[in-house]
């Protein structure tokens, strides 16, 4: 019997998202969380990169000497670079500007990083890139190629995907739900408090390389394009959209969603992520990244551009707004939901919170949370009292075709909670073994 199947499993490190092997089999290298910040570390204990961003598809070289990983800058989001960095911590960006880039593995002779990434769009290709940053391209074909491993003797294995990102609805005073997805990436943002409107982003093939903001009737009618850049909120009189460009760092913009044009929001020099206005209309509420810090909430005038921290860092993930505007609820570092007030103070812990589950929404009366547990399909929705941890199941959300689906996120709700959108990815893909690449 081998040693290995007789020992039992222990858990040595928590919140890890990528680990490898050096080449000997002794040593691992992981990427994981650390009050916010995305930290890799090889071998253990050692940190020799830590990310404003999110560092995916972690490898180490077959010499061990080199550690390859995609850099991406924009949380939730796949656009990035391909870096390299050494075990003394200098890193080198070797080929950058992806618009999606997930896969990547080292060459077998070690003289390259072979990754799967598209400048616009979702359909990937497969490129190589050396240590010098020279990229050429080894195979491009219909569909989204990811990258998953690269043998020693150069056999590639890889998926060929079909992925799509929808959103799907039930409008005010009807009973069936309907698919109100536009072009191929349909990432809900913003839903009106009577539920007729949903502000959304393209950000695949049709949303093109800076994305797109659209606004679109939850009865089916055809949506609107507002601007590049993704959607974040709708304005309480619904006359503005909030939205951030696709650039590092990220700068909100306003988007007129009748007659008018566009307005910067005055630069705070941070990241910026995701947020809600606040009743005035004059301030935002926001999570984003200070260069070398974790993300955390921001209080914000939308003219004077002096950002005012009301969290600590690792908070910032799932920011879900109250009624009142008076409280913002999300994960704390601990991965555990806590209710954090708008004007400054110490949170509060929601009792009666499942491992996984995030906020997505608030009851009219801003005493019931609406969390969402990742991962599963169908999704449930439960309404938790923020006070006394009471569970009440609200709905049990899936597209009616489920062939593929993956993912289902935030739930967008009405003021009223009886009308609401909510996003979903579908994949679908072949596995192969390429040779014959060089």
């Amino acid at each position: 019997m081998s040693p290995w199947s007789a020992a039992r499993p222990c858990e040595i490190l928590d919140n890890v998202e990528w680990a490898d092997w050096s080449p000997d089999g002794t040593t691992l290298a992981v990427v994981h969380e650390v009050d916010g910040r995305k930290r890799l570390e090889f071998p253990l204990g050692k940190v020799i990169y830590e990310a404003d961003g999110w560092i995916g598809n972690l490898r180490v070289a077959p010499k061990g000497d080199l550690l390859a990983f995609i850099d991406h800058p924009q949380p939730r989001d796949d656009g990035g670079s391909v870096a390299i960095v050494d075990l003394a911590g200098k890193k080198k960006t070797l080929s950058e500007g992806w618009d999606s880039i997930q896969g990547l593995a080292w060459s077998p002779k070690g003289d390259e990083v072979w990754f799967s990434a598209t400048r616009t769009g979702g359909d990937r290709s497969l490129f190589a890139v050396n240590l010098s940053g020279n990229v050429r391209l080894l195979a491009r074909v219909p569909g989204e190629l990811t990258l998953l491993d690269v043998s020693r003797d150069g056999t590639v294995l890889l998926t060929r995907g079909n992925d799509r990102a929808g959103m799907i609805g039930l409008a005010p005073g009807e009973t069936k739900e309907r698919d109100l997805s536009w072009l191929d990436w349909s990432v809900p943002a913003s839903l009106s408090p009577d539920g007729s409107e949903i502000l959304f982003q393209e950000a695949g093939e049709g949303g093109g390389p800076k994305y797109a903001v659209y606004i679109r009737k939850t009865d089916g009618s055809p949506a609107i394009r507002l601007g590049e850049g993704s959607g974040i909120a709708l304005s309480p009189d619904g006359k503005w959209a909030l939205a951030r460009l696709n650039q590092t760092p990220a700068p909100f913009v306003l988007l007129p969603t009748g007659v008018g044009e566009m307005k910067p929001v005055k630069d705070d020099g941070l990241n910026h992520t995701t947020a809600a206005w606040l009743p005035d209309s004059e301030h935002i509420v926001f999570s984003g990244i200070e260069s070398g810090h974790g993300m955390r909430l921001y209080v914000e005038s939308l003219t004077d551009g002096k950002p005012k921290a009301i969290s600590g860092e690792g908070v910032g993930a799932s920011p879900i707004l109250s009624p009142k505007g008076d409280l913002i609820a999300d994960t704390g570092p601990d991965r555990k939901i806590y209710v954090y007030p708008i004007a400054g103070g110490d949170p509060r812990l929601v009792p009666g919170i499942e491992p996984s589950e995030v906020p997505t929404g608030w009851s009219s009366d801003g005493r019931e949370l609406f969390v969402i547990q990742r991962g599963e399909i169908p999704a449930r929705v439960f309404r938790v009292d923020i006070a006394t941890g009471k569970r009440t199941l609200w709905k049990s959300l899936e597209p009616a075709d489920s062939a593929g689906i993956d993912t289902i996120g935030r739930v967008n709700l009405s003021l009223d909670t009886k009308s609401y959108v909510y996003s979903y990815v579908r994949t679908l893909s072949d596995l192969y073994l390429v040779e014959g690449l060089k």
